[in-house]
């Protein structure tokens, strides 16, 4: 009964620490967030916006993870943490819809059903970004290591929607798996024969300094708002070790893990990867097999 008395005393003493104006900070910022991406959506002509079954549902999904993680971490949407996210995540909102609508070899009849994988996984990466932000800001050995750990997730989720657009960009068709295909296992001919001719050697080379000014721009960003946060962003007096904050914190990260694992392997470029891998299997099946 002392552990219990002990736990509910902990529980309710962080309770009291939150005010009400923070709760709605939180509220209306996870609110505000969707409402972004639905205003976006709209604009697309996106059908399937207003059907609960998928769409409704995965708003309400998302606004509970983002506003539990605010709640459970006292960092709104605002915090330095969540801003290194923001990049990889309107990646994910804003480009792949827009180029699997616009592209002559995309969607015909574009629906949130089709587009909810995006979507997730954008909230996922939000997410996930933000609890290693929050991890590595502990580290005391090996910080260089622990941000650029983090900036690995940022440029995967990022490169792989700029990888996306530029192909969109310059040739007008979206990649899909037979783009990958060639690209994977004749890259020296797709090299030559497609992107050097579409996109130019001076592109290129723009690009590529252009990717890697990025990156170390991007590490001192992670390294400046994990090891030398303002005092403003500094709160005191939040730690709790409560068991059932413990679990409710596990829940949501748990949550953010499962939109990742679930749905990261149904979007680009993973998901062309497995079918490029597929092609080719088929294909050495045949090379190989004695008719």
């Amino acid at each position: 009964m002392l552990f219990l008395e002990q736990e509910k005393e902990k529980f309710m003493a962080w309770c009291h620490d939150i005010s009400m104006k923070e709760l709605a900070l939180y509220f209306v910022s996870a609110l505000g967030l969707l409402l972004i991406i639905f205003l976006y959506y709209d604009a697309l002509g996106i059908t399937g916006l207003f059907q609960w079954y998928r769409f409704g549902r995965n708003m309400g999904e998302c606004f509970l993870l983002i506003f539990l993680t605010e709640l459970m971490t006292g960092k709104n949407l605002l915090h330095p943490f969540w801003r290194i996210g923001y990049i990889p995540f309107f990646s994910w909102v804003l480009v792949f819809p827009y180029v699997l609508i616009h592209a002559v070899n995309g969607m015909k009849d574009p629906t949130f059903n089709h587009l909810s994988p995006y979507f997730l996984t954008a909230i996922g990466t939000l997410l996930l970004i933000f609890f290693m932000m929050n991890v590595i800001c502990r580290v005391y050995v090996g910080r260089k290591l622990a941000a650029s750990i983090c900036l690995l997730a940022v440029c995967f989720f990022t490169f792989s929607a700029f990888i996306f657009l530029m192909h969109y960009a310059f040739m007008h068709i979206m990649m899909s798996p037979r783009e990958m295909f060639f690209a994977l296992y004749q890259p020296v001919r797709w090299f030559h024969r497609i992107v050097l001719p579409h996109v130019g050697l001076w592109n290129l080379l723009l690009m590529g300094a252009g990717l890697v000014a990025f990156v170390v721009l991007y590490w001192q960003w992670i390294y400046n708002s994990a090891y030398n946060l303002s005092p403003r962003w500094k709160k005191q007096g939040r730690k709790s070790y409560s068991c059932i904050h413990r679990i409710l914190q596990f829940l949501v990260f748990f949550g953010c893990l499962w939109l990742l694992i679930r749905w990261l392997s149904e979007c680009f470029p993973l998901h062309d990867y497995e079918l490029a891998k597929q092609y080719k299997e088929y294909i050495d099946f045949i090379q190989n097999t004695r008719l």
